[in-house]
């Protein structure tokens, strides 16, 4: 959603805000919110090229995941929120 959240500001809540002011998300932070479990968000940040690691810190570049989820997943949104597909 990077640079359109404004398209979705009647669905976006406090956590969304929340979360859209972080560029980079920790795994924890991506399992939340996104709902998904760590093997598979972490699978899917790496295919997207957005999973940065440096010593044992791990980061999810928040705009470029949203970017893939769109593109290759599908994935509907619903209340402002990803889900998933049913």
């Amino acid at each position: 959603m990077a640079g359109q959240a404004w398209k979705y500001s009647g669905e976006l809540d406090e956590r969304d805000l929340a979360f859209l002011q972080h560029e980079y998300i920790t795994i924890p932070m991506g399992i939340e919110y996104y709902g998904f479990s760590e093997r598979p968000l972490t699978r899917m940040a790496k295919e997207a090229g957005a999973f940065y690691k440096v010593g044992k810190m791990t980061r999810i570049k928040r705009s470029v995941f949203d970017a893939y989820l769109r593109e290759t997943r599908k994935i509907p949104r619903i209340g402002g929120k990803l889900c998933a597909k049913s």
